[in-house]
């Protein structure tokens, strides 16, 4: 019975890893099998109007995602039809620049957009380089390392609903566990450049370790004081304007430089404004909508959907393309479309995996087989989900419902920080994300391989930061 109530699960896992079926595909399938499972053999009987209403529930809880999708995705198109992107192509092998770009740049960009556009800008700023295909596949790939911010942090907004806390308790804790990730990161990315012939002097290397310093601690204080849609912004904003003075001096304050980033700043200012302003944020939380079957509220003026539409429309007033704003339509949607769907189907199932109490019965089985130590599966579901998947959302749908069901009170959050921080890191290996990579890179298959080994250190130590800070909260817990 176990094994019927998880597979719904287990045949999307199964059909994403065999590539035989596509994302979308292998997720419709998997939620008609849990509607199936839970209306015949479900731990608990469900009229199938219920099972209906769970379903919609689902794609409820998905929607705040969607809109983001689509709008961080238009935002983005509107920039480029302007030819404002922020990129900050190297004429040559330069480490500080290289590290600007995948350590700083492409986050940025990824946190206020999402959906690999701050992969795309790295990729295509570190080829210009001259750096070989393979190297330049793992390089970018660093550009998800604060995905769980990523599109304004709206998929970890998702796996939050999916548990039923707030995201603001999960904010900070996942800035702690994020900390170690970045300073493993950084070694690995001094090994890539190492093994590319690509020198670092030790003053280069002192800077990039006290930027990544001053990255990790700013994450931690920006998440404790602001929302999450303002705080990876904040954190990683101020590094990068160092990082870009460092390298650029006065040219940082030119004009030119004013209108690359005058739409980010614009979209700062604006959720600022939304989120940190009492009498605005109330204002824009009414009127909030739920359909219940335990899915939250929605407000759709509170969404960043919003902000993202009203930065890209102010955005063109510095750089005066205003056909941008309509000829990025049909791009948004070509790209974000399938992403949308995903997202909805995947949130869908998680959503009667939980509601229908097959993830409760499963935490029974895991708990009278490992005890506590079944939370340390956790967070290796969540590295699963986020590499078969290449989204955060995806690997928050399926191993929160897990999460949910085997631990409760003061561990819960831990638990939640440290799978959403494994599951974001690993959509960076995922073979979506290699698949655009490579297409841009013009890769072949041996090049993608070449990357993955390059960061296989990386996303091993990726899963241990994860299990350890499991253990620590479980053993804290028991004190």
């Amino acid at each position: 019975m176990l094994f019927l109530w998880v597979s719904p699960v287990i045949l999307f896992l199964a059909l994403m890893a065999s590539r035989a079926v596509a994302a979308i595909p292998a997720a419709t399938l998997s939620l008609g099998l849990a509607v199936i499972v839970t209306a015949s053999v479900g731990p608990v009987w469900l009229a199938p109007k219920e099972i209906a209403m769970i379903v919609l529930a689902g794609g409820w809880i998905a929607l705040p995602a969607v809109l983001v999708i689509l709008t961080g995705l238009y935002f983005t198109e509107v920039l480029a039809g302007a030819g404002k992107h922020p990129a900050n192509t190297p004429t040559s092998t330069n480490p500080r620049q290289l590290g600007t770009i995948c350590l700083f740049l492409g986050p940025f960009v990824e946190t206020a957009t999402g959906f690999g556009v701050g992969y795309v800008v790295a990729i295509g700023a570190v080829l210009a380089a001259g750096i070989s295909p393979a190297v330049a596949l793992a390089l970018a790939a660093f550009s998800q390392m604060l995905v769980p911010w990523g599109a304004l942090g709206i998929g970890t907004k998702i796996s939050a609903a999916i548990v039923g806390m707030p995201v603001d308790m999960l904010g900070w804790r996942i800035a702690i566990i994020t900390a170690p990730m970045l300073w493993m990161m950084l070694l690995v990315y001094w090994h890539i450049l190492r093994n590319a012939g690509i020198g670092i002097s030790a003053p280069q290397k002192r800077e990039d370790a006290g930027t990544v310093l001053a990255l990790s601690m700013l994450l931690v204080a920006t998440n404790a004081v602001f929302p999450i849609e303002l705080a990876g912004l904040l954190a990683i904003g101020p590094v990068l304007v160092f990082r870009l003075w460092r390298q650029e001096q006065q040219l940082l304050f030119s004009d030119e430089a004013f209108q690359r980033a005058a739409p980010y700043l614009i979209l700062i200012t604006l959720l600022a404004v939304t989120k940190l302003i009492p009498g605005i944020r109330a204002i824009l939380a009414a009127p909030a909508f739920t359909p219940g079957q335990g899915a939250p509220a929605f407000a759709p003026l509170a969404s960043p959907a919003n902000v993202l539409i009203l930065a890209a429309i102010l955005g063109c007033i510095a750089h005066g393309r205003w056909s941008a704003l309509r000829t990025a339509i049909p791009g948004a949607l070509a790209k974000g479309t399938r992403a949308s769907i995903l997202t909805i189907l995947l949130v869908a199932l998680a959503w009667v995996i939980v509601q229908s109490g097959i993830a409760q019965e499963v935490a029974v089985a895991l708990r009278s087989g490992m005890g506590d130590s079944a939370a340390l599966v956790v967070p290796v579901l969540g590295s699963i989900g986020g590499y078969l998947t290449g989204s955060n959302t995806g690997a928050g749908s399926l191993s929160m419902p897990v999460a949910k069901a085997v631990a409760s009170g003061a561990v819960l959050p831990w638990i939640g920080a440290a799978t959403i921080m494994a599951g974001s890191v690993f959509t960076a290996f995922s073979p979506v994300r290699f698949a655009m990579g490579q297409t841009i890179a013009k890769a072949s298959a041996q090049d993608s391989h070449a990357a993955l080994r390059l960061l296989l250190p990386f996303a091993l130590t990726v899963i241990w930061i994860a299990i350890l800070a499991v253990f620590f909260a479980l053993q804290w817990s028991l004190l």
